[in-house]
């Protein structure tokens, strides 16, 4: 049994190679724990869930889970904002790209760096990905690296993603949108609760198990275009309009049970997010004790990012190794990047070569990060740090 009387998680604690067995060994310290509401914060949804014998179709638990996101989100601007709650985030992105109406095979930027959902909604969709390099600093799509290639290409749409959890810069890609007149999908998934929207730039949440804000499974969708929040609607129930189909869809909607989950989640966000900036702080602290501060992200706006990855400068496979011998759970998140996965790999690049995120590849360890953790736990996963990094 592993601590507190639980059975042992047994999972990879690193990415294997194509090929390679992977052997699963007793995490002493797991690398992420959902956090969801216990049973008896769901039940009062339940009940409702029951009384109601609704089950899923736009239920009133749905309903409501939407009008109060919406309300909780802060727009940039003060405008209203229409959230589509739906079955994960990878529907978000892929009905937020179908109804963008945009030309069969159409150029849409992304970068190299993110969860391959991006890039296969992006296909899926029937559109031309094109992969970027990231910032050296924040790892992320940029305003002023897709400034550049737009400049040098012809690119029909951009789609920043908000990498492990950490905030996008909306006032910067408020400022790109202005300047190239070109939309902007965000695909936000790690971020809900943290990251402010634009009304103009349509963005994905993920309510993933795994995600701070977690459900289990789901997706949002945000918008301050009611008109586009309904053809998302539409097109998540099979693209029915008053009885018929007016255009090809299916099946996206968000049960009930879902809903009442996330309802339970909204009730607990303030002490959950507290908990874990606390945690992410007290990281800080251990590792600037140690003079490795430098090698967490920074983070404008004091977001808390979903994972948190280490920056080793080459030295992910020791570190990687290290972890092991020590029984500390560990992921390379959002990566191999996103031109060396088979799949993707004659895929078009905005650049031959993606020198930042090849080696953010070769140094990104994500370490444990979850509400669970203890003081003891992080000590000994930044004194495993050390060892190798200092």
């Amino acid at each position: 049994m592993g601590r507190e009387g639980r059975p042992p998680f047994r999972s990879c604690g690193s990415r294997p190679r194509l090929g390679e067995i992977c052997v699963t060994p007793d995490w002493s310290i797991k690398c992420l724990v959902p956090d969801l509401p216990a049973p008896e914060d769901i039940l009062p949804y339940l009940r409702t869930m029951h009384d109601n014998r609704w089950y899923s179709n736009f239920g009133p638990l749905v309903n409501r889970f939407e009008r109060d996101i919406a309300a909780f989100l802060t727009e940039t601007d003060g405008r209203p904002l229409h959230a589509v709650a739906v079955s994960s985030a990878t529907a978000a992105l892929d009905l937020m790209l179908r109804a963008a109406d945009l030309p069969e095979g159409a150029h849409i930027l992304l970068p190299a760096v993110t969860f391959p959902a991006t890039i296969l909604t992006v296909m899926n969709a029937g559109y031309t990905p094109v992969i970027a390099d990231v910032d050296p600093v924040t790892w992320d799509l940029t305003p002023a690296i897709a400034t550049a290639i737009t400049a040098s290409m012809p690119i029909a749409a951009v789609m920043p993603v908000a990498p492990f959890g950490y905030g996008l810069d909306i006032a910067g890609w408020q400022g790109f949108r202005g300047d190239t007149g070109l939309p902007v999908f965000f695909d936000a998934a790690a971020v809900l609760g943290q990251q402010p929207v634009s009304a103009d730039m349509p963005m994905a949440f993920s309510l993933h198990a795994t995600k701070p804000f977690g459900v289990g499974e789901g997706g949002l969708m945000v918008t301050g275009d009611a008109d586009h929040a309904a053809r998302i609607r539409r097109i998540a129930n099979f693209g029915f309009d008053q009885g018929v189909i007016v255009e090809p869809g299916g099946n996206s909607k968000m049960a009930e049970y879902f809903a009442g989950v996330a309802l339970a989640q909204m009730d607990r966000w303030p002490g959950l997010l507290s908990r874990r900036r606390a945690l992410y702080q007290f990281y800080e602290k251990t590792l600037a004790g140690h003079g490795l501060g430098d090698m967490l992200r920074r983070r404008p706006g004091g977001v808390v990012p979903a994972t948190l990855p280490l920056d080793t400068r080459g030295r992910a496979r020791d570190l990687m190794a290290a972890f092991t011998a020590r029984g500390i759970q560990h992921r390379q998140w959002y990566l191999p990047p996103l031109h060396r996965h088979p799949a993707f790999a004659d895929c078009m690049r905005a650049a031959e070569t993606l020198p930042v995120s090849d080696r953010l590849n070769d140094s990104l360890v994500g370490v444990p990060f979850h509400g669970f953790l203890t003081e003891t736990d992080i000590m000994t996963v930044c004194d495993t740090v050390r060892t190798v990094c200092a």
